[in-house]
């Protein structure tokens, strides 16, 4: 198709087009990446915070019962504080009557019984502020999450994070994409929507969603399509900048002659 070239608009990309765009895409990257963090370590530690309590909570009722001399006997420092099984990342805690909980690779090493759950006496006295000084040694949250996170648990945080990421490099792909495009009136040669066309081709416009005050966006039928003006998007509706959108509109409008759908009018309600 050839193009007669008089007085040519063309509108660009917007800088609040790309504004949005890195907005939007580092919501997305973010989140993703939080989900990653809690499936490879944060609902791991958060096992371990929680299943270490439960012990806890457990030595402190036993040591009210035990004599000093039963305590020694029955613990000692290389007395796993946690039930475990496996090893590696494959290091899982257990728990009465629930499912086996993942725990960090780490907690092989710190799992033999801590000098705050072997002081008897102060056991006895208070386990929970044996709890807290435990908690200030090992930086772990004074209060464990409500419940443990399971296998399925985890999995769903991969998930998750591997559906962020995909739309974060969506996002890119959008921008790059729109970065290559451009809202353009060659003579009577049309550029929208990475498409050309001829004014003569359109048998529609519709113009109820354009303008700064609604979405800025128009739609031309043409041959039985229909095809997105952005006029947000490409040019935009600044009057600091001329509004390009709305001239290259009105430049559109004075060398059409088919059916338009008029501009909405605001309830004044």
């Amino acid at each position: 198709m050839r193009c007669v070239n008089t007085e040519p608009i063309i509108c660009k990309p917007t800088l609040d087009t790309f504004v949005r765009l890195a907005v939007v895409w580092a919501a997305f990257l973010g989140f993703g990446l939080y989900f990653f963090y809690d499936g490879a370590v944060g609902y791991r530690r958060a096992n371990e915070v929680f299943l270490s309590r439960k012990a806890f909570a457990a030595l402190g009722q036993e040591a009210t019962s035990l004599t000093r001399e039963e305590w020694q006997r029955r613990y000692r420092a290389d007395t796993p504080l946690l039930r475990t099984e496996g090893s590696g990342r494959a290091l899982t805690g257990l728990q009465e009557g629930g499912a086996p909980l993942p725990l960090p690779p780490a907690c092989a090493a710190a799992g033999a019984m801590p000098p705050e759950a072997l002081d008897y006496e102060a056991m006895r006295r208070s386990w929970n502020d044996c709890w807290v000084a435990y908690t200030e040694r090992r930086h772990f949250p004074v209060k464990p999450a409500e419940h443990g996170y399971d296998q399925g648990a985890i999995r769903e945080q991969w998930i998750a994070g591997v559906l962020c990421t995909a739309v974060s490099l969506l996002l890119i792909g959008l921008a790059l994409r729109t970065r290559r495009r451009v809202l353009a009136l060659e003579g009577d040669c049309v550029t929208a929507a990475g498409q050309q066309f001829r004014v003569q081709d359109i048998t529609r416009l519709d113009l109820r969603q354009w303008g700064p005050g609604f979405k800025g966006v128009a739609y031309a039928t043409v041959h039985g399509r229909r095809i997105r003006l952005d006029g947000m998007t490409y040019g935009g509706f600044a009057e600091s900048k001329g509004a390009p959108a709305e001239r290259w509109m009105q430049a559109l409008l004075a060398r059409y002659e088919g059916e338009i759908l008029e501009y909405e009018q605001p309830d004044a309600h």
